[in-house]
C-alpha cells in the first residue's frame, strides 16, 4: 500500500473489502457486453444508479485480479466532508492516480 497526499493505493483484498464496508458500500458491476462480469464499481446506499448490479465479493475480486486493477481510495475527510472517494485503475499506473 502506498500513502499519498491525495489517498492510498492497494491491491489487498481485505483492505478493499473493509474500506467498502466501512463506507456502507457493496461490490457491484455496470453491465456491458464486452466484459464477462462487467465494469467493476462500488454501490453506495445514496447512489441512484439503476445500471449497477450488486455481485458477490468473490466475483468482484476475481475480476479485479483478472483485470490487474488497483484500488485508489481516500480514508479521511477532505474540506468538503467527502471521505468516500475511490477509483479503480490499472496497476501499472496506479501511483499516478493516487
Amino acid at each position: 500500500m502506498t500513502d499519498t497526499i491525495y489517498g492510498q493505493v492497494t491491491t489487498n483484498h481485505e483492505t478493499i473489502t473493509k474500506w467498502v464496508e466501512k463506507h456502507d458500500g457493496s461490490p457491484a458491476t455496470a453491465e456491458t457486453c464486452d466484459h464477462s462480469v462487467g465494469y467493476l464499481r462500488i454501490k453506495f446506499p445514496d447512489t441512484d444508479d439503476d445500471e449497477l448490479s450488486t455481485i458477490s465479493w468473490r466475483e468482484w475480486l476475481r475480476e479485479f485480479e483478472a483485470e490487474e486493477l488497483a484500488f485508489v481510495y481516500r480514508d479521511r475527510e477532505d474540506r468538503d466532508g467527502a471521505s468516500g472517494f475511490y477509483e479503480l485503475v490499472d496497476r501499472t499506473t496506479a501511483a499516478e492516480h493516487a
